[in-house]
């Protein structure tokens, strides 16, 4: 009997100290992120783990030290005493010193997390909707919205292919969060933060970046059925590397399209185009090859309006692929046009630039 009992009050001990263990490992695998920010929150984790664990195991060791320390063994009653004024000054005044020390520096730390700077270097206006964001550099006339439908803000976004931006390291960015249509998440995992998009308010928050690389982001409260699928990219670079992006996005949006490397030239591939900009002459017929890379009927409709049921400029005939097809378009006066798949109308989109 008396080693049967032995054997249990081993295993339980052996119970613990793995389960200890196993709390150790997981603390020690938490990620410090990649902004001043982050660091803070991660070094006040590590700080509320301890804490915790050094209380779980004080407490799981008391309570499995009276079960086998007072186990009972016979029918006698053990020495009965009632009360103990330092027992309970005890167990009243360190609970309370742990949470006053935990909720101070909890204070301290979203203090510095949750500050702003009157002039920070860059500021970045973001809306999010169903389902793609929008991306607005202040004060640099930038502008990056991939996955926007085109002028008619009542149809839904597409998430063919997500916002890319690029940010300097090392320098104070501030963000104004904005939502179009119901609640979104602006959440980014390397930066250990996620902040609420919510129509009619605007919130804000600000990072300074002190690690370069590629970041992704998404929305992480649920939008809607394509909500998994809402990303962008955050690519954290150096000064330079920033200013020369900056200035390039300016060429681009007073060109009204992107620098196009495969003029005349168009794919289908998984219910989405490659590119969501084209441009042509203006006055000038032109050929426009589209690869349907998927056997799904696809087509290239181009169409001048706020939506696709304004007039038909040119629309291309609907097929099955692995084919290519070559449209003849002709020649569009000057302006801005739009196209999509008349299968696809909302996942395939694009605009076209007659200049």
């Amino acid at each position: 009997m008396r080693r049967a009992r032995h054997r249990a009050g081993h295993r339980a001990r052996i119970a613990g100290l793995v389960l200890a263990g196993t709390m150790v490992l997981a603390g020690c695998g938490s990620y410090p992120g990649v902004t001043e920010q982050s660091r803070e929150i991660y070094n006040l984790y590590n700080i509320l783990f301890v804490a915790a664990a050094v209380v779980f195991v004080l407490v799981e060791g008391a309570i499995l030290w009276a079960a086998f320390r007072y186990r009972r063994t016979d029918d006698q009653l053990p020495p009965q005493f009632h009360g103990n004024n330092m027992l309970e000054i005890a167990w009243t005044v360190i609970p309370l010193l742990i949470v006053a020390t935990l909720f101070w520096l909890s204070w301290q730390v979203l203090q510095k997390v949750d500050a702003q700077s009157k002039n920070p270097d860059v500021t970045v206006n973001v809306t999010g909707f169903q389902w793609q964001w929008q991306f607005t550099f202040q004060g640099e006339k930038v502008r990056v919205e991939e996955g926007q439908p085109p002028q008619d803000l009542t149809l839904k976004g597409t998430i063919a292919r997500p916002p890319t931006i690029y940010l300097p390291v090392g320098q104070k960015i501030h963000f104004n969060l904005q939502a179009r249509d119901v609640i979104h998440a602006f959440y980014i995992p390397e930066f250990l933060f996620k902040r609420d998009t919510i129509p009619g308010r605007t919130n804000s928050f600000e990072v300074t970046i002190d690690k370069p690389g590629s970041y992704r982001g998404q929305c992480a409260q649920f939008c809607g059925l394509q909500h998994n699928a809402m990303h962008f990219t955050v690519r954290a670079v150096s000064m330079p590397e920033y200013r020369a992006w900056i200035a390039k996005s300016k060429k681009q949006a007073e060109s009204g399209c992107p620098d196009d490397p495969t003029p005349g030239q168009i794919a289908a591939k998984n219910v989405a185009f490659d590119k969501d900009c084209l441009a042509a002459k203006a006055g000038q017929a032109f050929q426009l090859k589209f690869n349907n890379q998927e056997n799904v009927l696809h087509n290239v409709a181009i169409f001048r309006g706020a939506n696709a049921q304004a007039p038909n400029v040119f629309r291309g005939e609907l097929f099955n692929g692995p084919k290519t097809v070559t449209y003849q378009v002709p020649g569009l006066s000057k302006g801005n046009y739009f196209y999509h798949c008349d299968v696809h109308p909302t996942a395939m989109t694009g605009k076209l630039v007659a200049k």
